[in-house]
């Protein structure tokens, strides 16, 4: 495994968990960076890790996944103020689960579903831009 380009594209999370802060991730934007960023990544990852291009995606989708959770429940209270429909939809959640943490809880899960989704395209982007070799 390549720690360097998967904790590279980890920060990633970092950055969408920062934007989400101030809002800047609202609908309909932040699905579009997401699948920009799935596709920067495959691609980075087929162009520098020519093995197991599928868990390379994988792993840095969950770690894309868990440090942008890990930011917005950290600063919990300032996703909020400029999130308002995520407030919204914090209100839905049942009793006796701590919202402040339930970004925590489901970052992980979201995480292998977006690693899932950058593996695959791993897997294609490694097909697509493969090197001749020589002979």
């Amino acid at each position: 495994m390549n720690w360097k380009v998967i904790f590279t594209l980890a920060c990633f999370g970092i950055l969408m968990g920062v934007a989400s802060l101030f809002g800047l991730t609202r609908m309909p934007v932040e699905p579009i960076l997401w699948f920009l960023i799935a596709l920067f990544s495959a691609y980075w990852i087929a162009e520098n890790t020519p093995a197991k291009p599928f868990m390379h995606g994988l792993v840095a989708g969950v770690f894309i996944g868990v440090f942008n959770s890990v930011i917005q429940s950290a600063f919990f209270e300032m996703y909020l103020s400029h999130n308002p429909m995520a407030e919204e939809g914090f209100r839905q959640i049942p009793g006796g689960i701590p919202v402040r943490l339930f970004p925590l809880m489901v970052g992980p899960a979201i995480g292998v579903a977006y690693g899932l989704v950058v593996g695959l395209l791993s897997l294609l982007a490694t097909k697509l831009f493969k090197k001749p070799t020589a002979k």
